[in-house]
């Protein structure tokens, strides 16, 4: 392979040959300006050498830098596959746990319907059915709703599940996802009031650092900077060890 400098020596080598040649037949006059116009070329010609030694070097670097930040991109997106993988197969799961409470779920209201029918068919009244589910499977009724997009349906079955069960381990749980219902829903300050009602009512609850965050980003969709703010600064400070402070930290350095 021909070096930078090698692509130039042909042209070095005739000018110098001319050079010779113009020494034998020229005045000495000739001579010397030819010598200094030769000696100018050749000190031309060294710069464009080196300057074109130091252009491949850098266009050598160039593609060690490319070939290397290909590698490593691949290797992350590799990563990220896999973990893509494991979320969608957790995700499945969770899909297909939720379709058997449905099913579950569907196989008591339609005996409960029955029942109801038989009840009315014998001129009898339909029995109070507010305390046939259980408080797990009314909140897994509601949660299948969320699940499946049905956001107002699960709005609404959430509800239903505090005005019966306020005081269960997941009630708080169950206003938490009142607000994400209406936050889906683009229904951005009446999700802050149901997120704000997580704080009040539950403030030992393991849901709190959730609804400030989602405080804090239904204010930043809404364009209320100031007390988005505020709502990131609290998760910060008073939970400072849960993811949610993580993530409240990033939206609030998008804020700055």
């Amino acid at each position: 392979m021909r070096t930078p400098a090698s692509r130039h020596a042909a042209p070095l080598a005739l000018a110098l040959l001319l050079a010779g040649a113009a020494a034998g037949c020229a005045p000495g006059n000739y001579y010397r300006e030819t010598q200094a116009q030769l000696d100018s070329l050749l000190t031309t010609q060294a710069d464009l050498v080196r300057r074109v030694d130091r252009l491949d070097r850098k266009l050598e670097e160039t593609r060690g830098g490319v070939s290397s930040t290909r590698a490593s991109t691949e290797t992350n997106l590799a990563k990220l596959s896999e973990r893509l993988d494991v979320v969608v197969s957790q995700l499945e799961r969770n899909q297909e746990r939720m379709q058997d409470f449905g099913l579950k779920i569907d196989t008591v209201r339609q005996r409960m319907n029955t029942a109801d029918s038989v009840r009315v068919a014998q001129g009898m009244a339909p029995r109070d059915t507010s305390g046939i589910l259980d408080p797990e499977q009314a909140y897994q009724a509601a949660y299948s709703d969320y699940a499946a997009g049905r956001y107002k349906l699960a709005g609404e079955a959430f509800r239903e599940f505090l005005r019966h069960y306020p005081n269960t381990e997941v009630s708080d749980n169950a206003q938490y996802w009142i607000g994400e219902s209406l936050y889906a829903q683009g229904d951005f300050p009446s999700a802050i009031i149901e997120f704000r009602a997580v704080v009040d009512n539950y403030p030992k609850g393991d849901k709190v650092p959730a609804a400030l965050l989602k405080i804090g980003i239904a204010n930043a969709r809404l364009n209320n900077t100031a007390e988005a703010k505020k709502s990131f600064d609290q998760v910060i400070r008073k939970y400072p060890r849960s993811p949610e402070a993580a993530l409240a930290k990033e939206r609030l350095a998008q804020l700055r």
